[in-house]
């Protein structure tokens, strides 16, 4: 929502770190970045293409992010 009040889109993203780089800024090991990217596309969360993100499935993500602040 802040990024929308900014004019860039809602559910449309493009990555510029590697999912390389995501495992090492989140202390990740690339297969488990990977992993997860695929399981969100798996269950039509998301979309990827490359480095561009859409986000497909908001209150799915919003549940997983909320889950995992109660934790």
């Amino acid at each position: 929502q802040r990024l929308h009040a900014r004019g860039f889109s809602q559910s449309e993203l493009l990555l510029r770190m590697t999912r390389e780089e995501i495992g090492s800024y989140l202390g990740l090991k690339l297969e488990t970045v990977s992993r997860t990217f695929s399981k969100f596309v798996d269950d039509g969360i998301v979309e990827v293409k490359q480095r561009h993100v859409r986000i497909v499935d908001t209150e799915a993500l919003k549940l997983i992010v909320n889950s995992h602040k109660a934790c």
